[in-house]
């Protein structure tokens, strides 16, 4: 009779050490992701458990990354695709290390920062999942958390904004194609332009002058030294 006791609270306790060491799953994070933009940072206060839990749709094939500043010893890591399959990713870490037992865990129990870029693939118009995530154990750190993302969006990058430089008092004539040309400026105070334009340098400083004509606008840097 005690041994069959024995046993049983024995399996209870290989069944507990299993429980704790099953990863986070996909099922809550269908409904908790917030869609965030490629480009975008957020930091946020996590208390122990608690996660902040994001969706992308890239618009093309390509890698995602994730650079990850992590105030704390020990932090999560997770990403999954739509099905909600676990989805491979590599950590470049610049402070902290990865648990090796488990591939979507990251942590450090050394140091009470973790800071690293963390990238995977991604095809186009799928949508992928991820929550970074507080150690429920977690001991030591202010437990602040910024994230920066990005990925392949199709989006093609704004070209430099043209400059010009002038002297107080100088004009130069800026020249448009068609009747419905409108021209306007950041900083009267700096640079003025009229209808036609042509730009006025007023004080030193700088501006920006716009043309809008029809769908198409086009911006052009004054400074005025």
């Amino acid at each position: 009779m005690k041994l069959k006791k024995i046993a049983a609270a024995v399996l209870a306790a290989i069944t507990l050490v299993l429980a704790m060491a099953v990863p986070v799953s996909a099922d809550s994070i269908f409904d908790t992701a917030k869609n965030i933009d490629s480009g975008k940072k957020v930091t946020k206060t996590l208390e122990r458990g608690k996660s902040m839990d994001y969706k992308i749709t890239p618009t093309e094939k390509g890698t995602a990354t994730v650079k990850l500043t992590a105030k704390t010893n020990c932090c999560e890591f997770y990403v999954y695709d739509e099905d909600g399959n676990d989805v491979l990713f590599t950590c470049d870490a610049t402070l902290g290390s990865m648990n090796k037992y488990n591939k979507n865990l990251y942590w450090d129990n050394t140091a009470e920062v973790f800071k690293g870029t963390l990238s995977f693939n991604v095809k186009a118009n799928k949508t992928y999942y991820i929550k970074i995530k507080q150690y429920s154990y977690a001991i030591s750190g202010d437990w602040e958390f910024t994230a920066s993302f990005k990925y392949p969006t199709g989006e093609t990058a704004p070209s430099a904004l043209m400059s010009l430089t002038l002297q107080k008092g100088d004009t130069v004539q800026l020249g448009a194609n068609g009747d419905n040309a409108k021209w306007s400026t950041s900083k009267k105070s700096v640079a003025t332009v009229s209808d036609s334009g042509l730009v006025t340098a007023v004080k030193k400083g700088k501006t920006v002058i716009t043309l809008k004509c029809g769908s198409k606008t086009q911006k052009i840097e004054i400074v005025v030294e």
